[in-house]
């Protein structure tokens, strides 16, 4: 598990290309219409913001709504959406489908291409109304597992971590919090569970983390199951006197996480997809339209990478994948 662990490690903490778009078999669609439901917590803005800018690449009309993140919040948009079906859905998930059920046959019955992003352990059925999804089960596992990698292969063995998640997303990051603990146990360490809510991020947060580290003082490594978990953290760690004895790793990397990188106050972070992911989504739709077969399109892993100190090259802009956007034009004969 431990050479396995480096291995990855070194792997991962190399430039990682973009992976190949397979080219359509003519030029993508025009004058569709796109909706984007989103969440509010800012990864979820970059996911939708790429999702707009490939669509409008296609000279299609994009309308973007916000759910709030809750429950109520999200039925009440996608009863908005299926009372107007559009030619495309992507949406982020914030209910199962089953509470949705009536509103994707409706969107189905419509003609509607629908993806899922994050989907809250949904699994794609045949004939379902929902055909291709973005950050899946797949996805999920393999960022545990590079988490739990990162954390082995630094402290070369056991090492005692805690992960901070908000379970009521158990079906999108339950396979990241699952990986990752089977990787921290199968070393020999530990990887004790944090649960927070994502409506406190950057006002409770940070203190339930300070707490938990006074109460857990041998704690080594701190694992984020969102970026947007460290606001406010690197004060609270000072404010607390525990700033440097701690090592903090997170997830989808960003501009900021990487400038606190680069200066020492984060370890390390998983960059993945982010604006890259908005035009996976698109990809899928547009193949859905086509009548173009997905294959394992439907549900794959994206790319990601391991950021540390000695691979950050920029701190101005969030990672995303090489080259991402031209791949996808040449694939859309867009140019």
């Amino acid at each position: 598990m431990i050479a396995d662990a480096r291995a990855a490690y070194a792997e991962y903490t190399k430039r990682q290309p973009a992976a190949p778009v397979p080219a359509l078999p003519s030029r993508a669609p025009s004058g569709k219409r796109l909706v984007v439901i989103t969440c509010s917590i800012p990864v979820c803005v970059t996911l939708s913001e790429g999702a707009e800018e490939a669509a409008r690449k296609l000279g299609w009309t994009v309308t973007t709504l916000q759910s709030n993140s809750t429950p109520q919040g999200f039925v009440s948009v996608m009863d908005q959406v299926a009372a107007d079906p559009p030619d495309a859905l992507a949406y982020i998930s914030a209910v199962p489908d089953s509470s949705i059920r009536s509103q994707l046959a409706k969107l189905q019955a419509a003609g509607t291409k629908i993806t899922s992003i994050s989907p809250l352990g949904d699994a794609l059925t045949p004939n379902g109304p929902v055909e291709a999804v973005v950050f899946g089960q797949k996805d999920a596992a393999l960022t545990g597992t590079l988490m739990g990698q990162a954390v082995v292969a630094e402290a070369n063995g056991p090492a005692k971590s805690v992960f901070v998640w908000d379970p009521s997303f158990v079906g999108s990051w339950g396979p990241i919090k699952d990986a990752y603990k089977k990787v921290l146990e199968g070393a020999g360490g530990s990887a004790d569970i944090l649960e927070v809510s994502n409506a406190n991020i950057g006002k409770t947060v940070p203190s339930q983390i300070v707490s938990h580290l006074q109460a857990n003082p041998d704690t080594e490594y701190v694992a984020l199951a969102v970026v947007d978990y460290t606001a406010g953290l690197d004060a609270a760690l000072r404010s607390a006197g525990l700033a440097g004895k701690v090592k903090i790793l997170s997830r989808a990397a960003d501009a900021a996480s990487l400038k606190a990188i680069q200066s020492g106050t984060q370890w390390a972070s998983i960059g993945l997809e982010l604006g890259a992911a908005g035009y996976r989504a698109v990809d899928q739709l547009i193949r859905l339209m086509m009548d173009v077969p997905l294959g394992d399109r439907a549900d794959a892993p994206g790319w990601q990478q391991i950021y540390i100190n000695s691979n950050v090259t920029q701190t101005s802009e969030n990672p995303e994948p090489p080259d991402y956007a031209q791949t996808y034009y040449a694939a859309w004969h867009v140019g």
